[in-house]
């Protein structure tokens, strides 16, 4: 019963009919399914019930769901920092969620825990194709003076953004990706005209000024 439920309500949630799915998925969800209690609160976001939200991701997270993990954390990232980082280390050792391997360093760095920060970042850089956490690892090095490498990373951000990106998509994710790319060209920038390359950095800031 549970499992029909939720096959329904994720249906009707995935085709943006929150309101209708809201009552399959909780019922799914208060029976125990695993990833209902998550769906739901994806659902109840959707909806702008913030609180609602909030409690299932907990009730999710406590289920084992790393997905939630992560989101619960970001949740409560500006309330509980302590609990926060709590959930975000959970999901990340998991080893199944890059984005929480990621969102954990920048939670680290930010507390400046740099070493285990780019620990983390590290282990987001394994994911396929993830170039902001290589942008994000590539800065953690700059500022602890590591600029061949950093380099190396930045450089392989651009390479992989260069074979997805299409500047043409009017998908908003899509083109927060683009802009990305764009600083990515000059965080390279600066660090190559601090290094002695201003040339290079010169063609960099014009090739970035060019796509916007």
């Amino acid at each position: 019963m549970a499992h029909d439920s939720y096959e329904q309500g994720e249906a009707l949630y995935f085709g943006g009919e929150y309101g209708e799915a809201e009552p399959l998925l909780r019922r799914a969800a208060e029976e125990g399914h695993a990833h209902a209690a998550y769906q739901l609160a994806c659902c109840y976001q959707e909806l702008g019930r913030p609180e609602e939200t909030a409690r299932w991701l907990r009730v999710a997270a406590e289920r084992g769901n790393t997905l939630a993990m992560n989101d619960l954390a970001l949740c409560l990232e500006d309330d509980d920092r302590a609990e926060a980082l709590i959930w975000m280390r959970r999901a990340a050792e998991t080893g199944s969620q890059a984005t929480a391997a990621y969102n954990l360093g920048i939670f680290l760095e930010e507390d400046e825990n740099l070493p285990e920060a780019e620990h983390w970042y590290r282990q987001a850089t394994q994911c396929l194709y993830f170039p902001a956490t290589r942008n994000r690892l590539a800065l953690l090095l700059e500022r602890t003076g590591r600029d061949g490498e950093a380099e190396r990373w930045y450089r392989t951000a651009l390479e992989e953004m260069a074979a997805h990106e299409d500047p043409d998509d009017q998908d908003p994710e899509d083109q927060d990706e683009y802009q990305a790319n764009t600083q990515i060209l000059l965080n390279l920038a600066a660090l190559l005209e601090r290094t002695g390359r201003p040339d290079e950095a010169r063609d960099l800031r014009r090739h970035a000024a060019d796509r916007r």
